[in-house]
């Protein structure tokens, strides 16, 4: 008897290095708005720690798939979440501390959220062993939760920002281009294994995702503003978030499809609730892939492949 497998991802998924080379990135890579390029870089300090987060509980999870698809999908999941981390760690981190920018204090919300809040022990609190598994899978929901939005700002990015089109930077375009489509090509799989874990209980998904709302448009928010603050060409009135300029900012940059709007933080999951709702039809695999086959940073990890290969060199 053959059982159908619980991913209902039905494309390839592969890992993929890149190559990117920032060393005259300017800081306002985004030209049209300074403001805008904080958020966007802002965004990879969630995502790095929140990816390796990510990894973690699905390590963790690994045990307790028997389906054998779902099991390689997750481990392949793993694997690309582990390169886009270490992508922005080595790209970001380096690129604004030229500019003078704190790292560390950039992390400090981020870290306080995926090392304590979501550890193992919440806040340093062993949870007693009966709820120790149901614990794991809340917060596979959680990342299936966020996964939704890294799916949409995937969508967002490869169907309206086009930003190099636009004139914005081409490496830090295509960092966060190329990590989008990767989203978009991936999107299912946290969802499936939440399901699988969760045994599609509805009501359970539907309170994974009523923090994640909050949380994620509290992280992009402040963490714009902290990194806005450092700026020292900025005006002062897109420095803070009590400033009306900081938010006539945003509005102006999301109105050019630079940055999703401050609504689409709320509007997004909305989907999500739907009792029939899928991944698998929130975007365009093919637009993804399109894209990953023609990034540059794919391109030149390729090419610097072939090179060391060659005996001649």
């Amino acid at each position: 008897m053959i059982t159908e497998s619980s991913s209902k991802t039905y494309w390839p998924l592969f890992p993929r290095k890149v190559v990117f080379d920032w060393q005259t990135t300017p800081l306002h890579w985004i030209p049209q708005s300074p403001l805008a390029s904080h958020a966007i870089n802002h965004f990879s300090f969630s995502l790095v720690r929140g990816e390796y987060f990510f990894c973690r509980m699905f390590n963790k999870a690994l045990p307790l798939i028997e389906d054998e698809k779902l099991k390689e999908h997750v481990k392949v999941f793993i694997r690309q979440e582990v390169i886009h981390a270490q992508a922005h760690k080595d790209s970001i981190e380096q690129y604004l501390q030229r500019y003078g920018v704190d790292i560390e204090k950039q992390y400090e919300t981020v870290i306080h959220l995926f090392d304590h809040a979501l550890a193992d022990k919440p806040f340093g609190m062993k949870l007693p062993q009966f709820l120790q598994k149901q614990w794991l899978v809340a917060r596979v929901g959680f990342v299936a939760a966020a996964e939704h939005y890294t799916c949409a700002l995937g969508k967002f990015v490869l169907e309206k920002a086009h930003w190099e089109a636009k004139g914005c930077n081409p490496e830090v375009s295509d960092l966060f281009t190329w990590h989008c489509a990767e989203e978009v090509e991936h999107r299912a799989v946290a969802y499936d294994l939440f399901q699988y874990l969760n045994k599609g209980n509805y009501a359970m998904r539907c309170l994974v995702m009523l923090p994640v709302v909050p949380i994620l448009t509290m992280l992009m928010i402040k963490g714009t503003a902290g990194l806005a603050a450092t700026d020292p060409v900025l005006s002062k009135s897109q420095k803070s978030l009590t400033r009306l300029g900081f938010w006539k900012e945003w509005a102006s940059a999301s109105q050019q499809n630079l940055i999703p709007s401050l609504s689409w933080f709320i509007t997004t999951s909305g989907s999500f609730f739907k009792p029939d709702y899928h991944p698998i039809y929130e975007a365009s695999t093919q637009m993804a892939v399109d894209y990953i086959n023609n990034s540059p940073a794919v391109k030149a990890f390729e090419q610097q492949l072939v090179f060391s290969n060659d005996p001649k060199n």
